[in-house]
């Protein structure tokens, strides 16, 4: 147990593992105290004693790549949770109920691993503080959801994360690093983006997270690529991003240089040797965002130790958390100089993220802090949303949330002089007033000046922007402007007819008549058998590119691309049909038509909006069409197959943007890389798009330079489907026996056997007259009352949990369930199947089993309200037949029908209502049951008849509820009064 010493008395206060439940122990013995003592101390401890403790300890799960990385543990994690748990514990500001502890958690470096260890996580932790990894965090989040635990994660990028309702356990513990981006990049004016990222899986999603989150501001992401594993894919990825358009920017997500991060201090030196440091580029390293870089009075050694490094870093801009308070560095050797982080041996180098994660830790205790103040328990959501209005002192900067529980911490802008090796505050990030303010520092760009600007419509939500530049000599001050988010445009999937070219005019004047009896649409083949198969596809694909780059390279653009016009030799070769239309059409001075909008689809924006855009086509405009033809054979459906709208609402938006519509096209559908290509092929700006020369080499590198072959590939797949065709085909015909069991059985329920037999058969089922038969009518006694007071998922328990019990008695007795309307329940006996004389016997003991079985019933909702039930029963000659074609039902016809009904209405809460056709049956049976007369009860439609109660059976032993007292004068047919009112009463108390 957990012992909290409180500051009066001497007494020492010992938590139990049940809330609100303190035990008083004295230093001493209890005994030695007067009992008037003892119970002063426990009334003042159980009125001071916080109502809404949850636990003795609060257990925190810190969770990130500590093992597998080296330079994440250099974050020390361990020691850093304990400096802020301990001075959490001790702080006097907080009222947390219960004591903070933590637990390391390991994240393993590959995603699926880590997500997989994040599962096993559940039950180890009261909340976490992490992930650190962004590939995953939306299914953490969706797991804390779940599990109603908070996750505090300063890496997650993800921008679907702010939407609360959807993932209300999260929270940030730092400022988006998306929106610090963009407002630096909005300053500068510098829009256009590569993101290069390290191998290791943590830094790829980063990378895909981060270009996702700024594509959603509206800026223009151009390219995001690894560096690869060696020094010729390190050069070849630096040519892509050169070659990738008016790239101004390059985002880094790795491991920064200056802590140590060698694929950094590789990547900046090749740029350095290729001369892409001279100034045409800005490059931000992404990991300097999560923590505080020290900078003031700090040399750093990789840049003294390295010269190319120290001029390639003259054109990085690092932007870090501010250090207002002190630097990282001081207050660590402060901490250190105290006592308080009790290290083994004093490692090497710490990374800044430490401080991170202190601040993560106590962003958490102020939110427990906030809960509980205001008597919340400490789950998941509740933690995550009391992180609004806090304001502490962080490790080494005040850190600030909003009302909305946006953190507004500041930042810094860093750079170097070009010589030295230590970092200068150039800008501050001021993100509560959403500006960027000069520190006093001019940067010092290697050319002298920053790259050209990007227009200033990309930082615009009203804006069109297609591209271009400004001035760029501009005045590095001045004020920004708020930012609106854009939303994403909604996936949903519908189906657009699929139809086949006719090509008979091309056949007519191109010499390809030789193709003609081997026609088949690319299109129709990718929805074939064989379309699962990514390497089937990419061989079509790679064909369709070879052809693109063959007329391209003598001077000849298609104007016409589409799926409809790739088709499919007899050796399973694709090939471009259509080329030359065009050329056909202009020498005939063929008048020009509207295409439908479907017709569309392929054609590039600028030659949409271009009426007058010539025939012939452009390169780049067939570029965009084969970016759709790639979209059909990745998803296997039409262009824009994903959208939920029409064609010309396609058009409409393709034509006129922003947002930029485009097919919507899951990650797991290609590879990766095949997705990057398909969306550069798309863009918005023609020049931006690559030639199909470059496309080759880049599909050539997702396929990893395998040759690929059709036959063989048909061959392999027709093997593997025949060798599992009977396995399949058994399965299929055993689940198919297993459904057809079900349905004879639910039809069974549903109507009597012979019914059912009949109407399978497709015989007609005539209507059948039964000379005697004895009915049952039950309902619940104040039921009406019962619904006003539940909530109707609450009434659909009750009535499932009541006719369960009922259906299990009827299983003994040689009866039929007619149907349950309501909280009315029907049974029969004596038809469908006739029983002689027993019908009346049946019903009357299944009667008093039911009756005995609703004696002990408790509702879940109300189990202090009895349930009482009415029952009546009614002997005589009635009519059964099928009712409905569509629902088929067995109902029953007759005066029979109607009197047992009012038996069941004008009967008493626990009493069976016995009409006298059924007592002079039971009566001839001599089986010893007990009837009493009721007296003149008057049936409606009927008139005043003698009335009977079947109060028992001399064999009978079960008890049977006492029914409540007829009292004349009052309402004997609904619950009483008095029932009614204890259930308020101790509804409200449970409220209150």
């Amino acid at each position: 147990m957990q012992h909290i010493h409180l500051p009066f008395g001497g007494a020492l206060w010992e938590l139990s593992n049940y809330p609100c439940c303190p035990v008083l122990r004295s230093r001493h013995s209890l005994s030695t105290l007067p009992f008037y003592s003892i119970t002063l101390w426990i009334i003042l401890g159980v009125l001071t004693f916080p109502c809404c403790v949850q636990c003795l300890i609060f257990k925190v799960g810190v969770l990130g790549p500590w093992n597998c990385d080296p330079y994440y543990a250099k974050s020390l994690p361990a020691i850093a949770s304990r400096l802020a748990v301990g001075r959490i514990n001790e702080d006097f500001s907080l009222d947390l109920g219960c004591t903070m502890d933590f637990v390391i958690l390991q994240e393993a470096c590959e995603t699926s691993k880590a997500l997989t260890s994040f599962v096993q996580y559940e039950n180890a932790v009261d909340a976490f503080v992490g992930p650190t990894n962004p590939g995953y965090c939306n299914a953490a989040a969706l797991m804390g959801k779940n599990w109603d635990k908070s996750l505090f994660s300063w890496a997650c990028i993800n921008y679907e994360l702010d939407w609360v309702q959807g993932y209300p356990t999260f929270a940030r513990t730092l400022p988006s690093p998306t929106r610090v981006l963009f407002s630096v990049l909005r300053f500068f004016s510098l829009a256009n983006i590569a993101i290069v990222s390290s191998n290791e899986d943590i830094w790829i999603d980063t990378a895909a997270k981060l270009a996702s989150a700024l594509r959603n501001q509206g800026l223009p992401v151009g390219i995001v690529v690894s560096m690869g594993n060696n020094d010729t894919m390190l050069e070849n990825t630096l040519l892509s991003i050169r070659n990738a358009g008016e790239i101004k920017v390059i985002i880094m997500c790795m491991h920064s240089a200056l802590i140590g991060g060698v694929q950094q201090t590789s990547f900046l030196i090749k740029a350095y040797d290729m001369g892409l440091t001279r100034g045409q580029y800005v490059f931000i390293p992404y990991d300097t965002l999560l923590y505080s870089l020290p900078y003031t009075n700090t040399t750093y050694f990789p840049l003294q130790n390295n010269t190319k490094l120290r001029k390639a870093y003259d054109a990085v801009l690092t932007i870090t958390v501010e250090s207002d308070l002190m630097s990282f560095n001081e207050a660590y050797n402060m901490a250190k100089r105290f006592g308080e982080l009790m290290l083994s041996q004093e490692p090497e180098q710490v990374s800044p993220l430490f401080g991170t994660i202190y601040n993560s830790l106590y962003l958490l205790a102020k939110s427990m802090h906030n809960a509980r103040r205001t008597g919340k328990w400490f789950s998941g959501s509740n933690l995550a949303s009391f992180t609004r209005n806090i304001t502490f002192s962080g490790f080494n900067q005040n850190i600030r949330m909003d009302a909305q529980g946006n953190g507004q911490t500041d930042y810094v802008i860093l750079d170097t002089d070009g010589w030295g090796s230590e970092l200068y505050r150039c800008f501050y990030v001021n993100l509560t007033l959403d500006k960027v303010l000069f520190a006093g520092t001019y940067i010092h760009f290697p050319a002298a000046s920053p790259p050209p600007s990007d227009s200033s419509c990309w930082f615009d939500p009203n804006a069109i922007c297609a591209g271009g530049t400004t001035n760029p000599h501009k005045i590095i001050s001045g004020r920004v402007s708020q930012t609106k988010t854009k939303t994403d445009i909604p996936a949903r999937t519908t189906h657009f007819q699929r139809r086949i070219t006719d090509c008979s005019i091309v056949f007519k004047y191109v010499n390809l008549a030789f193709f003609k009896k081997y026609l088949q649409t690319y299109y129709e083949i990718l929805l074939g058998i064989l379309s699962s198969d990514w390497m089937f596809k990419s061989s079509l694909v790679l064909d369709l590119i070879k052809g693109m780059k063959y007329l391209h390279h003598r001077e000849f653009p298609h104007g016409r691309l589409k799926s409809h016009n790739c088709v499919v030799d007899g050796r399973f070769v694709l090939k471009i049909t259509d080329y030359g239309y065009n050329e056909i059409l202009e020498t005939q001075k063929a008048p020009k038509e509207t295409p439908p909008p479907e017709d569309l689809f392929w054609t590039a924006p600028e030659l949409i909006r271009d009426h007058e855009s010539p025939r012939k086509g452009t390169y780049k405009g067939d570029v965009y069409s084969f970016s759709i033809i790639l979209q059909e054979v990745v998803v296997r459906g039409a262009p824009y197959c994903m959208l939920g709208l029409s064609p010309e609402e396609i058009i409409r938006k393709v034509k006129k943007p922003p947002p930029m519509c485009r097919p919507t096209v899951a990650p797991d559908q290609a590879p990766l890389e095949c997705i990057q290509l398909m969306k550069q092929c798309w863009t918005e700006q023609p020049d931006r798009r690559p030639p199909f020369d470059q496309i080759f080499d880049q599909f050539k590198l997702i396929n990893k330079g395998k040759k690929t072959n059709i036959i063989d590939s048909m061959l392999r797949m027709l093997e593997q489907y025949s060798s599992n065709l009977e396995d399949l085909i058994r399965e299929r015909t055993e689940e198919l026996e297993v459904e057809k069991q079900r349905t004879e059985k639910l039809l069974a329920e549903m109507l009597p056997p012979s019914v059912a037999e009949a109407l399978k058969t497709g015989a007609s089922v005539e209507p059948e007259y039964f000379d005697q038969v004895t009915l049952y009518f039950s309902d619940i006694v104040g039921f009406t009352t019962i619904s006003s007071l539940s909530d109707p998922i609450e009434v659909v328990d009750l009535l499932n949990d009541l006719y369960s019990l009922f259906d299990a008695v009827l299983g003994s007795h040689d009866v039929y369930k007619v149907e349950t309307i309501g909280d009315a329940y029907m049974v029969a006996s004596g038809l469908p199947k006739r029983n002689g004389n027993k019908h009346a016997a049946e019903i009357a003991n299944m009667s008093l089993n039911i009756l005995s079985s609703v004696g002990s019933f408790k509702m879940r909702h109300m189990p202090e309200v009895p349930v009482r039930i009415r029952i009546g029963i009614h002997s005589g000659p009635c009519v059964a037949g099928v009712v409905g074609l569509t629902m088929p039902r067995y109902c029953l016809f007759g005066d029979t029908v109607n009197t047992a009904s009012r038996m069941e209405s004008t009967g008493l809460p626990y009493r069976i209502h016995v009409n006298i056709s059924t007592v002079n049956i039971l009566r001839s049976l001599n089986d010893g049951y007990k009837i009493e007369v009721r007296g003149k009860t008057e049936l409606k439609g009927k008139g005043i008849e003698e009335t009977y109660w079947l109060v028992g059976k001399s064999n009978f032993t079960k008890p049977l509820p006492k029914p409540p007292e007829i009292k004349p004068g009052e309402d004997n047919h609904g619950l009483r009064p008095e029932d009614i009112e204890a259930y308020r009463r101790r509804k409200a108390e449970k409220k209150a």
